[in-house]
Formats: structure tokens, sequence, C-alpha cells
């Protein structure tokens, strides 16, 4: 394969993930509406669109594109591609029965904190969050994880994915970020202050791995006006972290 051809085919490729992205974005879509997103010509569009529904990464219903349950099946591997994530769901299952709120297990991926377990104590419902990316500097869970990280890092992330604000609550400094990480390494954890969602109030903690690297983070969320203090919550996150790190210490 030549330069040139690799080259197309990376920009082939490319282009049919940004369509897959723009189903998501719109919440399914029809040709016209996602030619009018994307800015691609109706007869590209239509030629991924085929592929894709080939490939079953979309379906059409109507004139209508969905995403295709092909990548629910998909993301459900990915969530178990460590056997060690099962262990943080569990925890966080009797951590939100313990203390009667929502508890989330999120790990940082590119650069994003994604949630990969939203427990609540109630078995019938579901964790709205469950599969959300946040960007780090506006969650707890991800100010938990920036924390740990090098400088280095922090400024390669926040390149890339800036600082949006979100809610009045939002840090959109970056030498504001940095003195609040200072302080998160000083007491041990994040708060998240409604700056990701009106109304969402969250404490959390950075999971170890025995080498000292982010095997993720663990926290509680609620309306502000029924969580307790906010060092109350982080010892009721304290032991089910340590007790996770022990664990991890003897998976390695």
């Amino acid at each position: 394969m030549s330069g040139t051809d690799g080259g197309d085919t990376r920009k082939t490729t490319k282009t049919s993930l940004a369509v897959v992205e723009a189903v998501n974005e719109l919440d399914g879509a029809t040709l016209s509406e996602l030619a009018e997103h994307t800015g691609l010509a109706t007869s590209t569009l239509h030629t991924h669109l085929r592929t894709l529904e080939e490939t079953e990464y979309v379906t059409r219903i109507g004139q209508t594109y969905e995403l295709g349950l092909k990548l629910f099946y998909l993301g459900e591997n990915a969530r178990r591609r460590d056997s060690r994530y099962a262990l943080a769901k569990e925890r966080a299952f009797r951590l939100a029965n313990q203390v009667s709120e929502e508890v989330n297990f999120a790990v940082e991926e590119y650069g994003r904190s994604i949630i990969l377990f939203d427990e609540t104590p109630s078995p019938s419902d579901r964790g709205f969050q469950v599969g959300r990316y946040f960007h780090m500097h506006s969650s707890a869970s991800g100010k938990a994880m920036l924390a740990e990280f090098s400088r280095e890092r922090i400024d390669e992330i926040i390149d890339k994915w800036g600082m949006p604000r979100y809610t009045e609550n939002t840090i959109t400094d970056l030498e504001e970020l940095l003195a609040e990480l200072e302080t998160i390494r000083e007491q041990g954890y994040a708060v998240n202050r409604q700056e990701e969602l009106e109304g969402l109030h969250s404490v959390a903690m950075v999971i170890n791995e025995p080498d000292g690297s982010v095997f993720g983070s663990l926290d509680i969320s609620g309306p502000p006006y029924r969580l307790p203090e906010n060092s109350e919550i982080a010892a009721q996150l304290r032991p089910v972290v340590e007790n996770l790190e022990a664990e991890l210490e003897a998976y390695s």
C-alpha cells in the first residue's frame, strides 16, 4: 500500500467515525440533518452510512439513522476489559446502599473522565451518569485523578479539551485549577460544587495502582441539600478506597 493510499484509508475511517459521532450528537438524524451538521455532501454521507449499516454500527428507522446496538455490545466488552473493574462495581454498590446516595466509579481515558459504574441504593434505579464523559476540570472524579498527574500531563489535557464553563461554579482559569489540585493533594479528596451540573454535588477520592499510578476514582454524589459535610463524605469513601487499593495489590 502506498503512502497516499494509507492516507486516504485513514481519512475515510476518520470520516466514518465522525458520522457515528454526529448520529450520537444529534440523537438520531436524517441524511439532510447529518449533512447540515457535518458539512459533508449527501452523496459522501450516504456512502459512509451504507457501510456503517452493513457493519451494524448504525441502523435506519424510517428515514432516521440511529446508533446500532452493536456499539452497546462493544461498550459492555470495553467495560469488562479489566477484571478488577468488577471489584470497583461491587464496592460502589455496597457503599451506595450504606450511605443511601449515588456512588460512581470513573476512570480516565484520553484526557477525560468516564463513569463506568453508577450505583444507586435501589436496584430498580439506573444511575443516569453511567457511560458519561466529563471534562476533568469540572468533575470531582476528574479533579481527583488530575491531582495525581504531572504538570506536563495536566497541560496536555487542558490543551486538548480546554476548560469549558458548564455552570457559574465551573473553574475556567488554569491557575485556579492548579491551586485546587494542590488542595486536593493536601486533603486527600476532591469536591465538585455543582461545577458540571446544577444541583449535583460530589466528593471523590482517587484509587491508586500498587505502583502509584491512577486506577480510577470513587465518588459519592447527590443534591447539596441532602449530603453531609465534605469531610464526612470523604470519611465514608476512605475505607472503601483503601480496601480497593489493598485488593489491587493482591492482584499484582
